[in-house]
């Protein structure tokens, strides 16, 4: 490590030998040329402290940037990364891509609705917003940028994108989650998604819903408190009108560059019947 730091310190010394007695330097004055040789070793310092910077990141990162990062140092940047930073650049991953259009009508077809009483739907995502307690503004997660949704058909709602968060509601009365699955086929019927893969089922709870009173977003009933006051405020709220909430949120899957539009159901095999379907875009990024 000493040795990279002398050897840059070699390369940037050596660019200061003084040269006097030119044309150039006469019309300069006496001192112009020693000016420049100042500046050239003031400059060879920098490029010095640079490399000094180098191995201690080196060190810090145990070696992985160190013929990357000091052997650059001397000449200002950090080969192959972002400017400004020690960190290697990387590829885009793409685009995002947007929602799908409607469902090929043998799929829509085929699925039957159930009776829970679907309602106060919303398409969302999950992102941070803040809030105001007398002087001093806090940050918390929700959903958030919410467009309400209706159903067609009984229980289709329109498509999502990757991403993107829906938010339903149905009769407690009428709802038994541990009867339902997720379904989702691509519209050419090539690829099916399995449980690991498919929209995530209730990966959001009342915190996220029943936002912090003191935003500025509109969303109402808020609550204050820790994330579980307000998920237990919100879960009372449900409970008295007799609901229940359910959310699905649609992945991002970074290979697939085109994208793929499916079609998913959440299905009762005892009875046949699907609580709700939507379209889904699958892309390689997330909704900005």
């Amino acid at each position: 490590m000493k040795n990279l730091i002398i050897a840059a310190a070699g390369i940037a010394l050596a660019s200061t030998t003084v040269t006097l007695g030119t044309s150039a330097q006469a019309a300069e004055g006496p001192f112009s040329g020693l000016k420049k040789a100042a500046k050239k070793v003031e400059n060879a310092a920098k490029d010095v402290e640079r490399a000094d910077r180098a191995v201690k990141e080196a060190k810090r990162t145990k070696g992985r940037s160190v013929l990357r990062g000091a052997a650059s140092a001397a000449t200002g940047g950090y080969v192959g990364t972002t400017a400004g930073s020690n960190y290697p650049r990387t590829a885009s991953r793409g685009d995002y891509l947007g929602r799908p259009g409607a469902a090929p009508a043998k799929y829509a077809s085929m699925t039957q609705c159930a009776n829970t009483g679907l309602g106060n739907a919303f398409v969302a995502v999950a992102r941070d917003y803040t809030f105001s307690k007398g002087l001093s503004t806090e940050t918390r997660s929700g959903l958030i940028e919410r467009e309400p949704v209706s159903p067609s058909n009984g229980c289709v709602l329109p498509g999502m994108g990757s991403g993107e968060v829906v938010y339903l509601e149905v009769d407690t009365a009428k709802y038994n989650k541990y009867d339902y699955a997720l379904q989702c086929i691509s519209f050419d019927g090539s690829e099916q998604l399995d449980n690991t893969n498919a929209p995530r089922t209730n990966n959001y709870s009342g915190q996220h819903v029943m936002l912090h009173t003191g935003h500025s977003l509109g969303y109402t009933p808020t609550a204050s408190g820790r994330n579980s006051d307000r998920g237990a405020a919100y879960d009372k709220h449900l409970e008295s009108r007799g609901r229940s909430m359910i959310t699905f949120n649609m992945p991002e899957l970074h290979t697939d560059k085109g994208g793929t539009d499916f079609y998913c159901q959440h299905y009762n095999e005892k009875t046949g019947q699907s609580l709700v379907a939507f379209t889904y875009r699958r892309g390689p990024v997330s909704r900005p």
